[in-house]
């Protein structure tokens, strides 16, 4: 990640080593190892599907300009929408046609099939540009590399006049290649007409193994018993391996098949002439081919990496500029090549602090945890998003690490002096942009020099503001960092009760020790132990019960968390199941409404069907006591309480006979039995008929039907009886308060509110007599008035109706002839 100044001239004459081709250090490039982002890159290499693009993930390197990530992580973040959206851009099983291509442009011959191989690369090429291009604006960084990809299909058609999918030249391809086939193919025929007029005479049927005409060195040739040699005279081409069998070809067939071959020989060297041409035509477009196999090689890699996020379901985090006081913050972090077992760990490096000491157990995941933060650094750098569920990173010029066990025995040295040298190597190397990873730091030598040492080395980084993490037994260690301001401690712990690691990473506490609680688990005497506890420095055992103690109520936090967390689903879950509940209830209580106002409409339209038949008959006798007498038997039928169609059932309930009901009055809000509607009362009449507000529809029906189920507020006294605060009525009730105007204004009404006003205003003033009347609806959107005209045009007392003229309103109203 970082260049080491050195000189870029090799005397030598010695391959660059692969430090130098990166431009790395030997010591990046060992991290790399430790922390197997080399591992990781073969897994970026198997979710490539072109040649180039592999070769560029099994190359992949972090880079450390923060502009550079950020244009990686959005390559990656766009190519994961292209794959959700328009999907992938194909490119599997494609040949590497370099070597092709270069030979083609210095005039080499390709093979028909090599020819297609290109052909159908160059294709699949456009159409994964195509692929891109479909994004429209979505995918610009995308869409900028394949908009480099030439147009090379007219190379295509061009080639694909003269050879056939399969690489077969065609007929077609000259007029001297066709003559040329048909001329062979006669000269074939002759040949082996004659063969066969040999094999067939009497003289040579005798002598021969089998009738069948076989080819050796391309020549045919007749299967001869060995014994019967001189009666067939010819040319011996082969000879059987039992040598019971020669291969002759007759004396009489020999011109024929020397014709045949000579004129196949030409039509060869036509056919190569022709795969010459179309080669040159490809070499001619190399430069364009390269460019595009380039350009399909980058859309590829960036589209790996995004095949792999989502393989990890991984998840692209928020880039920090390098020095940032928050080195690191991996909330969920998952190993990626862990898998499925990889345990979620959360772990950070600052705010506020620039290192890390983890502690703990053996095989407890201190490891595990370090190499992740390096491996997740190296990954993000790269343009890779990270399996965890949240998080940020630092850039870093460099990632170190030293991990594992590093003993040269080519060296001579030991565990401990291989250690030590690279942690040397590597402060000396290192910068405060760098990310620093040492395991169990200090390991291998005496406890008390080994611990010393860890805490040198972490002073060091500190001092020179290094971000660094380690892992270590030492208690001392995790005392240093506890005082430290620039230090933190984090630990792994085991399970207490099975002693298997949890591999859980806990910040701000140091491990404990579990050696004699594991000897306690292995069965260890008791008095053995009880002797240990008493050999333990008594600070150090006070602090071992801190610890437990922590740990129990650490225990216990995470128990309470999870029992909240289960109460607070549950309730969500509960509250759902109840928003469901009443979302069914209101859809059912609208139906049931709805079904009511239809079935109300349609008993409307029977009693208005009745009116008009009085109507008419007033009119034709001309006696208007009949017509009263009619609309007041009407009008009784349609107070009866047994009219209503939805009227409730026998058993519906009763008020309790105890209690007194109070008598309704206008305001209060009652509910219609056996409709589970609610509506409001307007007025009531002395004969128990109420008028109701029910949505913006007035209704009548017998006070028997309702039920109280709110009483209306004290009445004011200054206020009118009658007055009822904000209830908008429409009165819909046939011969009340007429209209004797002929006209009726509903502007500002709503559609649905003027569709009852017009139909009683055309049946009031139908029973007037009156045979011209005007609606004025204003112009507005027109939406009021072609929804008025719809209604006139179906009312059986409407006769026609127009447009008012200009001084009556213009198309503001409409002029309406009743029948």
């Amino acid at each position: 990640m970082s260049t080491t100044n050195e000189n870029l001239d090799n005397p030598s004459g010695n391959e660059p080593t692969e430090a130098e081709s990166h431009g790395i250090s030997e010591l990046q490039l060992q991290a790399w190892e430790l922390l197997e982002f080399t591992n990781v890159r073969e897994l970026l290499a198997n979710r490539t599907r072109f040649f180039m693009s592999r070769e560029m993930a099994l190359d992949a390197r972090p880079l450390v300009d923060i502009e550079d990530v950020e244009r990686l992580q959005d390559e990656t973040t766009q190519a994961a929408l292209m794959l959700g959206t328009v999907g992938d851009i194909g490119l599997t099983g494609a040949r590497d046609p370099r070597e092709l291509l270069h030979r083609a442009s210095i005039d080499g011959m390709l093979t028909g099939e090599e020819i297609v191989s290109v052909l159908h690369l160059l294709d699949s090429i456009w159409s994964a540009r195509n692929t891109v291009v479909s994004m429209k604006g979505r995918a610009p960084l995308l869409e900028e590399i394949a908009a480099d990809i030439p147009d090379l299909r007219d190379l295509g058609k061009e080639i694909f006049k003269s050879i056939s999918d399969q690489g077969e030249v065609l007929n077609s391809a000259t007029p001297k290649l066709a003559r040329l086939r048909a001329n062979v193919s006669k000269s074939f025929q002759k040949v082996m007409r004659a063969m066969e007029r040999i094999s067939n005479s009497p003289s040579v049927r005798g002598s021969l193994q089998s009738g069948a005409i076989a080819t050796r060195g391309e020549r045919l040739v007749l299967e001869v018993r060995a014994d019967a040699r001189e009666s067939v005279p010819g040319i011996v081409h082969d000879v059987s391996g039992s040598g019971a069998t020669l291969f002759v070809e007759p004396f009489n067939a020999v011109e024929l098949c020397n014709d045949w071959r000579e004129t196949a020989a030409e039509a060869q060297r036509e056919e190569e002439r022709i795969l010459r041409r179309l080669s040159r035509l490809i070499g001619d477009r190399e430069d364009e081919a390269v460019i595009a196999l380039e350009a399909a090689a980058a859309l590829d890699y960036i589209t790996a990496r995004a095949r792999l996020a989502a393989s990890m379901k991984a998840r692209r985090i928020e880039t920090m500029p390098a020095g940032s006081d928050n080195v690191t913050n991996l909330v969920g972090a998952r190993h990626p090549l862990l898998g499925s077992d990889a345990v979620p760990i959360t772990i950070n490096i600052g705010p506020g602090f620039r290192g890390l000491v983890i502690t703990g157990p053996n095989t407890g995941g201190k490891t595990v945890a370090i190499k992740t933060i390096g491996l997740f650094a190296l990954m993000h750098q790269s343009g890779m998003q990270l399996p965890l569920s949240d998080g940020e990173m630092a850039i870093f010029d460099a990632v170190y690490a030293d991990i594992g066990d590093s003993q040269s025995i080519e060296r001579s040295v030991s565990t401990f002096s291989s250690h030590m040298g690279r942690v040397v190597e590597i402060l000396l190397e290192a910068t405060s942009n760098s990310l620093i990873l040492f395991d169990e730091l200090g390991t291998g030598t005496d406890p008390e020099e080994g611990s010393a040492l860890a805490r040198a080395v972490l002073a060091h980084a500190t001092e020179n503001d290094m971000p660094i993490a380690i892992t270590s037994h030492y208690r001392a260690v995790a005392e240093y960092a506890a005082e430290s301001e620039d230090l933190a401690n984090a630990s792994v712990e085991l399970n207490p009760d099975t002693m298997l690691p949890t591999y859980q990473v806990i910040m701000g506490i140091p491990g404990r020790s579990y050696a004699i609680h594991v000897a306690r688990h292995l069965g260890m005497p008791s008095h053995v132990l009880d002797d240990a506890q008493a050999m333990m420095d008594p600070t150090r055992a006070e602090a071992e019960t801190i610890l437990q103690q922590l740990q129990r109520e650490r225990e216990e936090a995470i128990r309470i968390r999870a029992e909240a967390e289960q109460a607070k689903a549950e309730a969500e879950q509960a509250r759902k199941d109840l928003q469901h509940k009443l979302s069914t209830v209101t859809r059912a209580q609208e139906d049931m409404i709805e079904k009511s106002r239809m079935e109300l409409r349609r008993e409307t339209e029977k009693i208005q069907k009745s009116l008009r038949k009085v109507v008419n008959k007033a009119k034709n006798d001309n006696d208007l006591d009949v017509a009263k007498r009619a609309i007041g038997r009407i009008r009784n039928q349609f107070s009866d309480p047994t009219w209503l169609p939805v009227a409730p059932p026998p058993d519906a309930a009763k008020p309790d006979e105890d209690e007194e009901p109070r008598p309704l009055q206008a305001g209060d809000e009652v509910e219609i039995i056996g409709l589970n509607v609610r509506a409001s009362i307007i007025d009531i009449s002395s004969g128990g008929t109420v008028e109701l507000m029910m949505g913006n529809s007035r209704i009548e029906l017998n006070e028997q039907q309702l039920r109280l189920t709110k009483a209306a507020p004290p009445v004011d006294p200054k206020r009118s009886p009658n007055e009822i605060p904000n209830v908008t009525i429409n009165t819909i009730s046939a011969g009340e308060a007429a209209n004797t105007s002929g006209e009726l204004d509903i502007r500002g009404s709503r559609v649905h509110e003027s569709d009852e006003l017009v139909r009683q205003f055309i049946d009031d003033s139908s029973i007037q007599g009156l045979t011209s009347v005007r609606i004025i609806h204003g112009d507005g959107t027109g939406v009021l008035r072609e929804a008025i005209r719809l209604l006139l045009s179906k009312h059986p007392l409407v006769a026609s109706f127009s447009a008012a003229p200009r001084n009556k309103g213009g198309n503001g109203a409409t002029l309406v002839d009743l029948s």
